[in-house]
């Protein structure tokens, strides 16, 4: 447990302390990220994509932004659900893209996606570069939720949506219980089996220090977003936030 208190120590003392700690850890689960996603959600993760990907409301055509894309899957859920979309996947891991691009190539799909190595704190794109944008398991990994949620909001057209998948705090009494004894008892158990403990030791203590779902629709509201709303999926183990980006006045 001497990670596990480690971790709960750490404090980040800027934006690029914690975005460098948080990229050695994607760094270094790159090659077994998704199978343990698979794991560790007990085969729920595709049902939350396609949940996720939904709220979208695509249309033939979009151009699409897929923040902190990891290693493709869920660009790849959104082309199953509109293959005529183009597809711009960002995330600051070269490792997570490499692993993306082969998934991509694999499925068939490289020439809708353009892979991009850059940072949700800045995104590299204009104003209203995108139809709609979206995001899995990433707020909890950035500096700034607000700043990476008010960049999301710069490139997408207004009208277009911005849609979020991350992991949540359930309330509902036992299974809140037996959620927190599966992440701050299981799970290290898992990390340890996987030979690489400080990753995903990271995983319990990033939600730790992660809002609740009501605090971020509270902060999508801030950041400027109309119609915000959120749905909890799988008893709240994930939230699913959505905004739509306003007319300007």
């Amino acid at each position: 447990m001497k990670v596990e208190r480690e971790l709960s120590a750490r404090k980040f003392t800027s934006y690029s302390d914690k975005e460098a700690f948080v990229q050695g850890v994607f760094s270094n689960v790159a090659k077994h990220y998704d199978i343990m996603n698979t794991i560790l959600s007990f085969h729920q993760d595709a049902y939350w994509r396609r949940f996720a990907v939904k709220q979208l409301g695509l249309q033939p055509g979009n151009r699409l932004l897929d923040v902190a894309c990891g290693t493709g899957m869920l660009t790849k859920e959104a082309l199953r659900q509109e293959p005529t979309l183009s597809v711009e996947a960002l995330d600051f891991s070269p490792e997570m893209l490499q692993h993306g691009e082969q998934r991509l190539a694999k499925a068939g799909l490289l020439d809708r996606v353009n892979l991009v190595e850059g940072d949700a704190m800045s995104l590299p794109y204009h104003k209203d570069s995108f139809d709609c944008a979206m995001s899995a398991f990433a707020l909890r990994n950035v500096p700034d939720v607000m700043q990476a949620l008010k960049e999301m909001k710069r490139v997408v057209k207004p009208g277009g949506r911005v849609v979020t998948l991350e992991l949540a705090k359930p309330t509902a009494f036992g299974f809140k219980q037996l959620y927190y004894l599966y992440f701050e008892h299981i799970l290290p158990v898992l990390g340890k089996l996987s030979k690489d403990n400080s990753s995903y030791a990271w995983l319990p203590e990033s939600l730790r220090r992660y809002p609740h779902q009501s605090q971020v629709l509270t902060m999508f509201e801030e950041a400027g977003y109309k119609e915000a709303t959120y749905y909890e999926l799988t008893g709240g183990i994930v939230a699913v936030h959505v905004g739509v980006v306003p007319e300007e006045v």
